[in-house]
């Protein structure tokens, strides 16, 4: 029988059932951004007044329309719930892979953004601001997932041989 000592439990982890929510909201709510982002798609009538006195409008009433902030909160609810929800099996292995991946997901993030801070200027420098929000959160999804598919197709390819 095994010590309790030894046996690692997975800590502040969701429950293996939010994964599936979490894709249902990520995947479409990744396509929703970019199609806000680029097309300037706005959602008519999704609008909130901001007066003069906010410290972060001066002169005349603003309205804000707030479907690029709904975009990214389904982005961060969604791909949250994907990455930190617990797999089926949830063993040494895959905490060791996830520990990895998000190790790496952080080095790519801030590669690249040390790069985007040499070579990219003025509003595009803007859009890398907006992108580099999500990149930690979809690098950390794309790899955790990728590592983990090569690791169960090589111990099936093993078992069956």
């Amino acid at each position: 029988m095994y010590n309790k000592l030894y046996i690692m439990k997975p800590r502040f982890l969701l429950s293996h059932s939010f994964k599936r929510i979490g894709w249902m909201v990520f995947v479409p709510a990744l396509v929703f951004g970019v199609f806000v982002q680029h097309a300037e798609y706005e959602i008519p009538g999704f609008s909130v007044a901001l007066d003069s006195s906010s410290i972060y409008v001066s002169g005349e009433p603003l309205e804000n329309n707030l479907t690029n902030e709904l975009a990214g909160v389904l982005i961060l609810i969604g791909g949250f719930f994907v990455a930190f929800s617990k797999e089926k099996i949830e063993d040494e292995r895959v905490s060791q892979v996830r520990l990895e991946s998000l190790q790496w997901s952080v080095y790519l993030n801030y590669a690249l953004l040390f790069i985007s801070l040499l070579v990219v200027y003025e509003e595009a420098f803007f859009y890398v601001m907006i992108y580099n929000m999500f990149t930690i959160l979809i690098f950390f999804i794309i790899r955790f997932n990728f590592v983990l598919h090569l690791k169960h197709r090589l111990f099936h390819k093993a078992e069956a041989a």
